[in-house]
């Protein structure tokens, strides 16, 4: 595309979105108004000045806004990286000790509490920009964050998704001067901003930026950046063996050589997203080509309040929380007044006079609010208007209207930690309950707050992996870079951006945390006990507790050396106790052997003494069986025969 096709879509791109958000940014600009206290309008501001009256103004707004931007800075949390489950700890270690170093160096924490009170509470939205900054290293830049207010950017008006995934362009514009314009421009492009002169701001676009009808923005130059979401073809080369697939950038002559000497190899043709920018420094075009970060993405990440894509009007489809304020506010303003009015007419509400009935008719304008009467006719002397009384409604009124100021926007009394009761404890578990069911109203706002950073996250490792080289990770980390650490699918696959604990309110929470669990009797050591307390000196104490685990640890290994010493001798014992055994085993079983032996010999003696006996006695058993048998004859031959 030439000069002019660019500036054409820029043009139309900007006229597009400008029609369709300046309902917004009008609205937004009033809510932005209100919280500031700027809370009444022109019209109403001349019909107070006619009665003579003042615009006061209660902002109870700012207190509310204050409220809930408190709670997120009082418990802002790091930004770290995770492994998943079964990837590198080690890079993942890495890219988060990178990742923390990187928010640290450049205050992103300060600038993302500012987007989200900006944005997510104030107007509606802000933008968080990411990009590089070669100003003090030429080789390897710095990544810098900084926010882009509501009033400074146009997103494309078809843009439905939290993270600018459906948006086809974006347009922003700054104000800076030639040398700020220099240091942003390639090194080849710095030279062509050296004719241009300042123009003046007031060009009719962006007419509601800061500056843009402040005669102290003329001498700036007018920088506008035009991003815009292409596609282009892109070849990826397969493996159907491994699976593995890598796009190709190489020319189609090496392609074909690759093919033929690996002919199992796929081709896949498709679509790869990518964005370019184009930049105009008082309308003329400086310069256009990929985005410079090496993202192949917008470097814009929203932090947003209410949003409803599906609905059609702009004005309402996008805003933050002082919008539901600003009617009640108004009220407050308008019933505080009238009632401060009434209390000053108590004092002379006016008089009712003749003409030319005394002498110095100014005087009569000196008694306070009140209005003079000017008659003619009879009347004698000047009369004194009665004062009227003031409604026995219009406080309770007020206060139905500051309690609507809270609630509407989902606050409590709670949240400003405010006591409904005398029973203190049971007061601060009611406050606790109240309070989480009032951030409970607000959670979508705080889901699109965390949302942001993950998605800072994610853009942050893509511009290290894609600026920064080994020796710079190697400086900021004092150890080199994994062999993954450069992969540049790790930070998709293998690693998360997650959130971790950073303010004092979550230290001192986690430090509770702990006290509560080692109460319950769970192992954990006083020295994480001790590293988690919020307690001032606390190296010196740290330092003491280390003296005593070493001496501790000494006075063990002295104690370990000494049972030893005891398990020794007490085995030495046991081992001539056991020899001992064992040769009194040996003789015993000697001696066991020798009467068994003995023994034996004696039943042998027996056995034979028994036979000898036995036949030195058979000659008298059998007389003696032949006498019984004699005998048992004559007792049958002597008994007589019955008949």
């Amino acid at each position: 595309m030439n000069e002019n096709d660019i500036k054409k879509d820029f043009t139309q791109a900007y006229e597009r979105a400008h029609a369709y958000w300046a309902p917004f940014l009008s609205e937004a600009n009033t809510d932005l108004s209100v919280m500031l206290g700027d809370q009444w309008d022109a019209s109403a501001k001349r019909y107070l000045d006619k009665q003579r009256r003042s615009a006061l103004v209660f902002n109870k707004v700012r207190r509310v806004v204050k409220l809930i931007e408190g709670y997120q800075r009082k418990n802002r949390l790091a930004l770290k990286v995770d492994p998943v489950e079964g990837s590198d700890q080690a890079t993942a270690s890495q890219l988060s000790a990178l990742c923390q170093w990187q928010m640290q160096s450049c205050n992103a924490y300060h600038v993302m509490s500012d987007a989200f009170s900006a944005g997510a509470l104030k107007t509606g939205v802000n933008l968080v920009n990411l990009f590089v900054d070669y100003s003090r290293d030429p080789l390897n830049g710095d990544i810098r964050i900084k926010r882009a207010p509501h009033n400074r950017f146009l997103l494309d008006p078809a843009f439905s998704e939290r993270d600018l995934s459906d948006c086809n362009y974006i347009c922003r514009r700054e104000l800076l001067t030639k040398d700020a314009v220099r240091s942003i421009l390639p090194a080849g492009k710095r030279h062509l901003i050296d004719n241009i002169s300042p123009k003046g701001v007031a060009d009719g676009k962006y007419e509601y930026g800061a500056l843009a009808r402040n005669p102290a923005g003329d001498n700036l130059l007018r920088y506008d950046e035009f991003w815009t979401r292409t596609h282009k073809p892109l070849t990826i080369l397969m493996d159907p063996a491994t699976g593995l697939s890598l796009p190709w950038k190489g020319d189609a002559q090496t392609l074909e050589r690759l093919l033929s000497a690996h002919p199992g190899l796929k081709i896949f043709e498709t679509m790869r997203r990518s964005v370019e920018l184009a930049v105009f420094v008082e309308d003329q075009l400086i310069h256009q080509g990929p985005e410079p970060g090496g993202l192949e993405d917008f470097p814009f990440v929203p932090v947003l309040g209410f949003f409803e894509p599906e609905y059609d009007q702009a004005s309402w489809k996008l805003q933050g929380i002082v919008r539901c304020m600003r009617d009640p506010q108004t009220e407050v303003n308008k019933r505080r007044s009238k009632m401060l009015d009434i209390i000053d007419s108590q004092i002379s509400t006016g008089w009712k006079a003749r003409e030319n009935s005394v002498v110095n008719p100014e005087a009569l304008y000196q008694s306070g609010q009140g209005q003079v009467v000017w008659m003619k006719g009879d009347m004698d002397q000047a009369q004194r208007l009665l004062p009227p009384d003031i409604p026995a409604g219009l406080m309770q009124l007020s206060e139905i209207l500051d309690k609507d100021i809270m609630e509407i926007p989902g606050a409590n009394s709670e949240l400003f930690g405010m006591a409904e009761s005398d029973h203190m404890q049971i007061a601060g578990i009611l406050a606790k309950m109240r309070q989480a069911a009032g951030l409970t109203i607000l959670q979508d706002i705080f889901d699109n707050y965390r949302l942001a950073k993950k998605l800072v996250g994610q853009k942050l490792i893509k511009l290290i992996q894609a600026n920064y080289t080994p020796q710079k990770v190697s400086r900021i980390l004092g150890q080199p870079p994994t062999r993954e650490f450069f992969t540049g699918d790790f930070g998709k696959y293998d690693a998360i951006p997650v959130e971790g604990v950073l303010s004092d309110s979550q230290r001192q929470m986690y430090f509770a945390q702990l006290v509560s669990l080692k109460q319950m009797g769970a192992p954990i050591p006083w020295k994480a006990v001790l590293d988690a307390a919020p307690i001032e000196d606390k190296g010196r104490l740290q330092a003491m507790l280390a003296e005593e685990e070493k001496a501790r640890a000494s006075q063990a290994q002295g104690q370990s050396a000494l049972m030893r010493l005891q398990k020794d001798l007490a085995r030495a014992k046991m081992r001539n106790d056991l020899a001992g055994a064992a040769q009194k085993q040996t003789q015993a079983m000697k001696n066991l052997a020798a009467e068994t032996g003995e023994r034996v010999r004696t039943a042998r003696e027996i056995a034979q003494m028994d036979r000898d006996a036995l036949r030195q006695a058979m000659p008298v058993i059998r007389k003696m069986q032949k006498e019984l048998n004699h005998a048992g004859d004559h007792r049958q031959a002597a008994q007589p025969v019955l008949p």
